[in-house]
């Protein structure tokens, strides 16, 4: 009889489990590959630059539209490789940034080579869906957007910088040593700058920019850049987190740059009318077990049609 039971009980938690992974999303979107931002005339309209490995294949951005931009960092004879394989996505950032300097497209894309990836803001992690839906009108009103609107990590609040120059930098303690890294790169960066007393912006290192704000800058600037990047002892971890918590500073944005969750998934993705509390409308949980789970599903999903 207890057998029984927890036969019964097995194939019930299956039962669930399996409508959750089938369950459309809370706020179902178009889901065909042409983004309803972009012209019909068949043009180009933005590079997208993808931070890769030779490994990763890349080919689910290509739709006809965009001018992917593939940067192989562990490839030096890749077609679009990297001086240096070093600080995560920034070194591909920087050098897309140098090299085609004057030949930008009028919107570029800065991503990651992953589809399915925990930071990416849609129900399924999909960046493919971020894409698609993504209104490049508010890229070209803003100047810069960063691809996630979700409050979870760097917003409120990523790095206090009123504290940073009385800590010890070899102090045991993650978020000083950050905080300290920080203010002490910015000073040598851009030495002319106030030094802000809160930088705070969604994190990660996911953006789309007009070629007229790279051009705010220029290019010595991004030489500079990547030059300390490249000769830094700082760990990748590290470098790559203060430019992560840099880029919209440097295309032109406030210290401070956490637009109301709401307002950003209308404008960036159209995704009106969400009800939101303290940054999140419910479109992004962090994958945790089920979430987790989730993700390998949609993978496996798409995978097999």
């Amino acid at each position: 009889m207890a057998r029984s039971w927890r036969l019964y009980l097995f194939r019930a938690v299956c039962l669930i489990l399996t409508i959750a992974f089938l369950r459309p999303a809370s706020h179902p979107y178009n889901l065909s590959w042409t983004s309803p931002g972009l012209v019909s005339d068949g043009k180009t309209v933005a590079q997208v630059v993808v931070a890769a490995l030779e490994k990763d294949d890349v080919r689910w951005i290509d739709n006809g539209y965009w001018d992917v931009w593939k940067y192989e960092a562990d490839n030096p004879n890749a077609k679009h490789p990297v001086p240096k394989n070093k600080g995560h996505e920034a070194m591909i950032y920087l050098t897309h940034i140098i090299d085609q300097y004057d030949h930008l497209a009028p919107r570029v894309i800065f991503m990651h080579a992953g589809r399915y990836q925990w930071h990416n803001d849609d129900p399924r992690y999909d960046a493919k869906n971020n894409l698609q839906n993504l209104r490049l009108k508010h890229v070209d009103e803003e100047g810069y957007v960063n691809l996630r609107c979700h409050w979870f990590q760097g917003c409120p609040l990523a790095v206090n910088l009123t504290m940073a120059p009385y800590l010890n930098p070899l102090h045991a303690n993650p978020t000083a040593d950050f905080d300290h890294l920080y203010t002490s790169t910015l000073r040598h960066l851009f030495s002319t700058l106030p030094i802000p007393k809160a930088v705070a912006a969604t994190c990660c290192s996911q953006f789309a920019v007009t070629a007229s704000a790279i051009r705010r800058h220029k290019k010595d600037v991004y030489i500079n850049i990547r030059k300390w990047l490249m000769e830094t002892e700082m760990h990748d971890y590290y470098s790559g987190r203060v430019l992560e918590y840099m880029w919209h500073i440097l295309f032109g944005k406030e210290a401070v740059n956490c637009p109301a969750a709401d307002d950003c998934y209308c404008r960036t993705y159209g995704k009106c009318g969400l009800k939101c509390e303290e940054g999140d409308c419910g479109q992004y949980q962090y994958p945790i077990n089920i979430p987790r789970l989730k993700t390998w599903w949609w993978k496996i999903k798409h995978l097999f049609g």
